[in-house]
C-alpha cells in the first residue's frame, strides 16, 4: 500500500490578525504617556524612578535637538548603548525625530564601531563622557559623523582633558631606563607581541633622528627622551639640546653620557603637559619619539600640542614619531591615534601645515613599526596664547573648532534648553525604526533594517497575548545591540509598564541579579537562556520572599535546556515560561511556544507556532512544502519581516525571496533546518551554515575566521563552537606560513576587530588542519579536540 504523505494544513499558517499597520511605535508610547503620565517608566540603576512624563519630555528634547541638526526620516543615529536612562531616552528620542537608531556596544573595538557607523552613514553619534577619548579615532573611521551628543554631561563643555598620574609614570620609567637589557631600557619588549632586537632598535633610532636632522635645526627640544636613543644621535649635531622626561633616572643616565662625551645638554624631569613651565626660549624642533603612545588619551595630546606651540619658533616643527594607527596590530595599553586627529589640530594660524608621513617601505624597520606613521606639524605665525576656534563657545555650537572637521559636541546642557512640547509624528510605518548589526560570514557585520510597521505588529502581539500592562516591571538585562532589547524598551513603554535598568557592571554579577529578582517587584524576565542559567544557581537556598512576583519569563536566541523550564518554576511558581524564536530579519520574534509540562523524552523544547501575521514554511530545495515530519529548509513570511539589509540590495535579494504562496509578498530564508510536528508545532533541527549562537548573539564563524586569516603569517583558520558542561564557547585553530604567530598575538588582533563574545576562548596553532576524506576541513575532529581540551581544563580546576 502506498503511504499517503500529509502536508501541513493551511490553518497552521492562518495567523492574519488586524493590527495598527498605519501607526508608528512612538504613537503607542505617547498613548501610554497620556494614560498615566505620573506612572513609573524607568527605574534607574541607582533606584531613582523616572515617570512617563519625565522620560517622554527628555526624549522630546533630545528629538528636537536632532531635528534642529537636520536629522529625520532616512537618517541614522549611532548610539553607544550603555544601560542608562540616557540611552533609553535617546532611543525613544531618535524614533520621535523620525530617525533610525543604530546601537553599538561601548566595549566593541573602535574599528568595529567605526565600521557600523560608516556603513549606515550615521550623521550623529550619541554617547557619554567616557567616549570623548575615542572621538578622534571615530572621526577618521566614520567621517559622516558631524555631531556628537553626550546627554550625561551637565555642563556646556565636556570636562577638561584627562591627566596622567605623575608619580606612577615616574616610577614606571625609572624602572624601565635602568633595565639590564638595553632593548628593554629603550622601551621595547615591555609587553607581548613582536620581540625586537638591538638591530631593530638601532634602525628605529636612526629613522627618528633622520626626521629631526632633516629640519637642519640649531636647537632641539625632546619630550620623553628615555634612554637617549634619539638624543645621542642628534645632540652632537646641534647647538642646544633640551630634554624633558618623567624619569629622574633618565635625566641622570643621559646627563652622565653627555658629560663623558663633552656635550652640553639641558635635561630636566617633568611630564609632557609641564613643558611650557619647565623650558625657556624657543626651539627649531620639538620631537616626541614613541611618547604619544603612552599618553592617556587624545585630549591630552591636543593639550600638549597647544603647549608646544608656545615653545617652537614660527616656521619650526613639532615631530610626532612612531604613532600607532587604530588598525595596526594592537599592543595592550598603548594609545592609538588616527591620522585625522593630528590633521585637525590646525587651529587658525598656529600650525601652518600638518604632514602625515606613512612608513610604507621604510628601510630597516621591523614589520610592526612599518605599520606606524610620523607627523610633522609646521608652526605658523599665529599667537598660540590667543583664543582659537576650538576654545570659543556659544550657546548653539559651543564645543568644537569651526574650521576643522571635528564633530560638534552637544551635551545635556544643550538638551535641557530644548522645549519639551511634543513633536508631530515624523516617521511613517514604512520608515526604518532601527538597524541591528549581526555577524557576517564574509568577515563584515551586516545591518538589518527594521521598519515601524513590523515592530508595531510585534509589540501589539506580545502585549495583548501576554497581557503586559502597568503592573509589570521588566528587569532589563540584554545588550541594546541584541534585538530582544527593542521590545524591552518600546514594548514595555507602549504597555505602560516599567523598565528596571541594571548597571553595566552588575550585569556580570549573577548574584546581584538574583537579589533584584527576589527583592524588587520584578514581573518580567527577557533574555537568552544562557543569561538566566547564570542566575538560577544563586536563587537556590534563598528565602521565599519575592518568589511570587515573576510571572513572565521570555527565553529566545538559543537552545533552551530541556530541564530549565522546571528549574525556573521551582524558583518562581507563578512564572509562565515562553520560548520564542525567529530572526533579527523577522523583527525580534516570529514564533512562540508556551512551555507547560515538559515530557521526559523530549530531545528539545518545541520551536512552536508562528505568531500573529507571521507564516512559516518548511521547503525542499525546489521551494516545495515538505510533508509533516520531513526535514526541510525554514522560511518566514508575512508583515513581520524586516525591510532588508542596509546598503546591500544583493544580499537582501538573496535572502528575502518571493513568497510562493502569497503573490507580491516576501519570505526570508533563515538558513535553519526544521520540520513540522503532527501537532502543528515546529521542531528546530539546526543550521545549514556555520552560524552559531553565543550568549544569545548570532555569530558567523566565517567572520571570525576572516579576522584570524588577516593576521600576518596566518595561512588558514577555522573556528568551531564547543558545547561543554551546559555552556557554549568558541575555539579557534590556525596554521602559519612564513613565520610563527603565537596565540597571544592572534587574540590581540581579534580583540581589536571583534566584540568580546566573538573572540574564541581558546586558540591553538596547528601544523596543519585536519581534513575529511573529501578534502574538506574536518570540523568534527576539531570540535572533539576542543571539547577534550575543555574537559581537561575542568579537571585541572
Amino acid at each position: 500500500m502506498t503511504q499517503v504523505m500529509e502536508y501541513p494544513p493551511a490553518e497552521w499558517n492562518a495567523t492574519a490578525h488586524p493590527f495598527r499597520s498605519g501607526a508608528v511605535v512612538t504613537e503607542l508610547v505617547a498613548e501610554a504617556v497620556q494614560r498615566a503620565p505620573r506612572a513609573p517608566a524607568i527605574v534607574a540603576p541607582d533606584g531613582q524612578v523616572h515617570t512617563y512624563a519625565d522620560v517622554y519630555a527628555a526624549a522630546t528634547r533630545f528629538a528636537r535637538r536632532l531635528v534642529a541638526l537636520g536629522i529625520g526620516p532616512g537618517d541614522h543615529v549611532g548610539v553607544i548603548a550603555r544601560h542608562t536612562v540616557e540611552t533609553v531616552t535617546a532611543l525613544l528620542g531618535c524614533a520621535l525625530a523620525g530617525a533610525a537608531y543604530v546601537p553599538v556596544e561601548p566595549r566593541w573595538p573602535v574599528s568595529r564601531i567605526g565600521h557600523v557607523l560608516r556603513s549606515v552613514a550615521a550623521r550623529c553619534l550619541v554617547g557619554a563622557a567616557p567616549d570623548l577619548d575615542s572621538l578622534d579615532a571615530l572621526r577618521e573611521l566614520a567621517p559622516t559623523v558631524v555631531d556628537v551628543v553626550l546627554p550625561d554631561v551637565a555642563t556646556q563643555r565636556p570636562a577638561s582633558p584627562s591627566r596622567v598620574r605623575r608619580e606612577e609614570v615616574r616610577a614606571l620609567w625609572d624602572a624601565v631606563v635602568t633595565a639590564a637589557d638595553p632593548v628593554e631600557a629603550a622601551g621595547f619588549n615591555l609587553s607581548g607581541g613582536t620581540r625586537y632586537t638591538a638591530r631593530d632598535v638601532d634602525a628605529y633610532a636612526r629613522h627618528v633622528a633622520g626626521l629631526v636632522l632633516a629640519e637642519k635645526p640649531s636647537t632641539v627640544l625632546e619630550v620623553g627622551f628615555g634612554s637617549g636613543l634619539v638624543l645621542r644621535r642628534v645632540a652632537p649635531d646641534v647647538d642646544l639640546y633640551t630634554g624633558v622626561d618623567p624619569s629622574d633616572e633618565s635625566v641622570r643616565v643621559n646627563q652622565a653620557w653627555a658629560e663623558e662625551a663633552g656635550l652640553f645638554v639641558d635635561l630636566v624631569p617633568g611630564l609632557a603637559d609641564e613643558v611650557p613651565r619647565l623650558v625657556s626660549g624657543v626651539y627649531d624642533v620639538a620631537v616626541l619619539a614613541s611618547t604619544v603612545q603612552y599618553f592617556p588619551d587624545t585630549r591630552y595630546l591636543r593639550d600638549v600640542l597647544r603647549g608646544l606651540a608656545g615653545v617652537v619658533r614660527p616656521g619650526g616643527a613639532v615631530i610626532l614619531a612612531d604613532l600607532i594607527p587604530p588598525g595596526a596590530d594592537p599592543v595592550p595599553g598603548l594609545l592609538t591615534v588616527a591620522a585625522g586627529t593630528c590633521e585637525s589640530v590646525r587651529d587658525g594660524a598656529v600650525w601652518s601645515s600638518v604632514e602625515v608621513r606613512w612608513r610604507d617601505g621604510a628601510g630597516g624597520l621591523p614589520d610592526e613599526l612599518r605599520e606606524r606613521f610620523d607627523v610633522v606639524l609646521r608652526r605658523g605665525d599665529g599667537d598660540p596664547d590667543g583664543d582659537t576656534a576650538s576654545d570659543t563657545a556659544s550657546d548653539t555650537a559651543s564645543d568644537t573648532a569651526s574650521d576643522t572637521d571635528a564633530p560638534r559636541v552637544w551635551t545635556g546642557w544643550h538638551l535641557g534648553r530644548e522645549p519639551a512640547q511634543p513633536l508631530p509624528v515624523r516617521a511613517t510605518p514604512d520608515d526604518v525604526a532601527y538597524v541591528i548589526f549581526t555577524s557576517g560570514s564574509t568577515g563584515v557585520p551586516k545591518g538589518v533594517s527594521v521598519g515601524h510597521r513590523s515592530l508595531v505588529n510585534l509589540v501589539q502581539w506580545v502585549n495583548e497575548r501576554f497581557e503586559v500592562g502597568p503592573a509589570d516591571r521588566l528587569l532589563q538585562v540584554t545588550s541594546f545591540c541584541f534585538d530582544l532589547s527593542v521590545y524591552d524598551v518600546f514594548g514595555i513603554l507602549a504597555a505602560g509598564a516599567s523598565i528596571r535598568l541594571v548597571d553595566d557592571a552588575d550585569l556580570a554579577e549573577p548574584a546581584r541579579l538574583a537579589r533584584l529578582l527576589l527583592d524588587e517587584p520584578i514581573t518580567f524576565w527577557d533574555s537568552a537562556p544562557a543569561a538566566l542559567s547564570w542566575v538560577l544557581p544563586f536563587l537556590a537556598g534563598q528565602s521565599d520572599h519575592g518568589r511570587d512576583n515573576l510571572r513572565l519569563v521570555f527565553l529566545s536566541g538559543d537552545w533552551i535546556p530541556v530541564r530549565m523550564p522546571d528549574e525556573i518554576r521551582a524558583c518562581f511558581p507563578r512564572a509562565r515560561v515562553v520560548s520564542l524564536g525567529g530572526a533579527t530579519e523577522a523583527t525580534i520574534w516570529s514564533n512562540v511556544y508556551v512551555v507547560e509540562a515538559v515530557e521526559p523524552d523530549w530531545p528539545s523544547i518545541p520551536y512552536g507556532r508562528p505568531i500573529q501575521n507571521a507564516r512559516y514554511y518548511v521547503l525542499d530545495e525546489r521551494h516545495r512544502p515538505t510533508p509533516v515530519g520531513t526535514p526541510g529548509d525554514l522560511y518566514i513570511a508575512g508583515p513581520c519581516l524586516a525591510l532588508g539589509y542596509h546598503g546591500d540590495p544583493e544580499q537582501s535579494a538573496a535572502r528575502f525571496l518571493a513568497d510562493p504562496s502569497v503573490p507580491g509578498e516576501r519570505m526570508y530564508a533563515t538558513g535553519d533546518r526544521a520540520r513540522w510536528l503532527p501537532d502543528g508545532n515546529l521542531q528546530f533541527l539546526g543550521r545549514l551554515d556555520h552560524q552559531v549562537k553565543v550568549r544569545g548573539f548570532r555569530v558567523e564563524l566565517g567572520e571570525i575566521e576572516a579576522a584570524m586569516s588577516g593576521c600576518e603569517h596566518v595561512s588558514g583558520a577555522v573556528v568551531v563552537a564547543v558545547d561543554s558542561a551546559g555552556d557554549r564557547s568558541l575555539a579557534g585553530f590556525y596554521t602559519c606560513s612564513g613565520g610563527e604567530v603565537p596565540p597571544e598575538r592572534v587574540r590581540g588582533r581579534l580583540a581589536e576587530l571583534l566584540p568580546e563574545y566573538m573572540v574564541p576562548a581558546t586558540l591553538a596553532r596547528l601544523s596543519r588542519l585536519p581534513l575529511t576524506a573529501n578534502g574538506k576541513v574536518d570540523r568534527a575532529a576539531l570540535c572533539e579536540q576542543a571539547a577534550a581540551g575543555a574537559a581537561s581544563r575542568r579537571g585541572d580546576a
